[in-house]
């Protein structure tokens, strides 16, 4: 049997303040393992130690990525499956899992253990789920290079690295979320006729665009044309152009002299009264109210 090509794992001392952060980082790693090779590896801290055949629960939340070969992964929540080159999955505080490469391929894989507020919010709010750990956002080389910045901080140490990676392994979580959010639409076509609206949507904003004359230039039924823009963007067409307009009579409000009245006959709202309801109802504030508390934060 042969042993790992090269490792770099760190298990990484978290101090008092550190843990007012909303998120801390309690180790980070990669390996090569080879074909035929043993594992899991020995030598790790008792909290870590890890035997296939039983399984291992962990204390916190672990991110693993495969960059190269294949293996099987497993936990209470889902069911055993294959796990290949740019497959990422999920380990969760509690939960019973077990994983291994296949003997023939061994694999490559980059690692971050992590805690925190921050990540139980994800869980809470259904970013995150045990139901479903695997992520499939193929080989990509920004993934890549946010590991190597937290192993390269954490075999330094410096003040305030904790810090610093947690940084990263938040921009890591909402990069993986980005990516598999978009691979879900392999239809390109589709896709690209979100993109299309979107800019119909910003260019037509001061004017009365209607969301059913925008699925109509884009020779889609109005239903249709609305599912498909709510499941990529998170909006249905209608809330994406009040978003957009009331992000732009913010900007009128704060970076000009124009009244009131104007902005809302710019923006093509019904009226003034119809304008400051809306803008009230989004911001708890009146539109006057909010200029103000633009100009009270000016420092000259």
């Amino acid at each position: 049997m042969q042993h790992l090509l090269n490792s770099n794992i760190r298990y990484l001392p978290v101090h008092e303040q550190d843990e007012n952060w909303s998120l801390i980082v309690k180790t980070a790693g990669f390996q090569s393992v080879l074909p035929n090779s043993i594992y899991p590896t020995q030598g790790h801290p008792l909290d870590y130690t890890f035997n296939f055949q039983s399984g291992r629960v962990l204390e916190e939340f672990q991110m693993i990525y495969i960059t190269k070969g294949s293996g099987t992964f497993e936990s209470s929540s889902y069911k055993n499956t294959v796990i290949g080159e740019g497959s990422l999955f999920f380990l969760f505080p509690g939960e019973w899992h077990r994983f291994k490469p296949e003997q023939v391929t061994g694999w490559d894989s980059y690692w971050v253990g992590f805690k925190g507020k921050f990540a139980e919010n994800l869980v809470l709010n259904s970013y995150l789920s045990v139901n479903k750990p695997v992520v499939k956002v193929g080989y990509n080389e920004e993934i890549v290079s946010l590991f190597q910045r937290i192993l390269e901080a954490g075999n330094e140490e410096r003040a305030g690295y904790q810090q610093y990676i947690s940084g990263i392994v938040i921009h890591l979580l909402g990069y993986i979320y980005f990516r598999a959010k978009d691979n879900h639409f392999e239809d390109k076509e589709i896709v690209q006729k979100i993109d299309k609206a979107r800019v119909l949507i910003r260019e037509q904003l001061n004017s009365n665009v209607k969301p059913e004359a925008i699925a109509k230039e884009l020779v889609m039924t109005y239903s249709w044309f609305r599912r498909l823009f709510k499941q990529y963007t998170g909006l249905a067409p209608a809330q994406y152009i009040s978003q957009l307009r009331l992000q732009r009579g913010k900007e009128l409000l704060s970076t000009t002299s124009r009244s009131v009245k104007e902005i809302a006959v710019e923006m093509n709202y019904e009226s003034v009264d119809y304008f400051s309801t809306q803008f009230k109802r989004q911001t708890r504030m009146t539109p006057t109210q909010f200029r103000k508390s633009c100009l009270g934060n000016i420092v000259l």
